[in-house]
């Protein structure tokens, strides 16, 4: 690479972990790289922050991770330092009106605030979903719930087979206040318009004191998009969507199961003797 590299940072799911949700023994040994030559690595993530806190110890990454950016960009933590920044949060009245808009059709919606993922409807499916991402769901009445509250996001769970209707609904919905963007294939998500992982990198980026062209910043779907935009080198995995391919500098010829992070920064980032 041309420019030095003072900050990585990595979406999760479909990146830097693979189909089981684990850390690959190549990537943990490039990000602990990372850290003994001084390069600072997070995780870029719609989860919040909480969750991906706790799951670090269980990765075997914990003392390799310097921050975290949860909720597409909506928050950052800097691990170090204990504290926690959050942006642009939609109002609860904002969030109803998206939910009555999808109402009729069989989806179920989620809220998150900090682990708890507060839901319209618990299944078994649902909790096992909430288990593997670290997050305890609760069932509630978002209309009571969500009134004179405001919220990081809200997110549109189903069944992945009825995504395209979700989709094809979506093309429908309106407004200025929000937007909406697929996240995996079961589910959909709406945020403010200002937050995108491309906002969360120049946050970081400011709060660190480093410069974007000195970032290099890993994806795979479309909400990884800003972010492989605005960093010096946008790297996207071999099975990233169509959208993240076309936005990255580089395409990898391997996918998150076949450890590309690990590999990139071996060949391309980190020193060797």
């Amino acid at each position: 690479m041309k420019n030095t590299v003072t900050l990585v940072a990595t979406d999760l799911d479909g990146t830097f972990l693979n189909s089981q949700k684990e850390v690959s023994d190549l990537n943990r040994k490039a990000i602990s790289a990372l850290k003994h030559q001084g390069i600072l690595f997070g995780i870029a993530s719609g989860r919040p922050v909480e969750t991906v806190h706790a799951m670090l110890e269980q990765w075997k990454i914990a003392d390799s991770v310097s921050f975290i950016m949860g909720m597409n960009g909506g928050v950052i933590y800097d691990i170090r330092r204990r504290t926690k920044e959050e942006y642009h949060l939609l109002d609860g009245e904002i969030i109803l009106d998206i939910i009555h808009f999808y109402q009729d059709m069989d989806v179920i919606f989620h809220v998150l605030v900090g682990d708890i993922r507060y839901t319209s409807k618990s299944t078994p499916e649902t909790r096992a979903h909430a288990k593997l991402f670290g997050e305890t769901e609760i069932e509630i009445d978002l209309e009571s719930f969500l009134k004179d509250r405001t919220v990081n996001k809200l997110i549109i769970y189903c069944d992945p087979e009825y995504m395209p209707k979700v989709l094809e609904r979506s093309k429908k919905f309106k407004r200025e206040d929000c937007v909406g963007f697929n996240t995996a294939n079961n589910l959909f998500e709406y945020c403010d318009p200002a937050i995108n992982k491309g906002y969360g990198i120049q946050k970081l980026c400011k709060h660190f004191g480093v410069n974007l062209e000195n970032c290099v910043a890993f994806g795979d779907e479309a909400n990884d998009i800003q972010m492989l935009e605005k960093v010096g080198m946008g790297v996207c995995m071999k099975n990233g969507s169509d959208g993240a391919q076309a936005a990255a500098n580089v395409v990898s010829e391997y996918t998150n199961d076949e450890s590309a992070l690990g590999r990139f920064l071996f060949e391309h980032v980190l020193e060797t003797e």
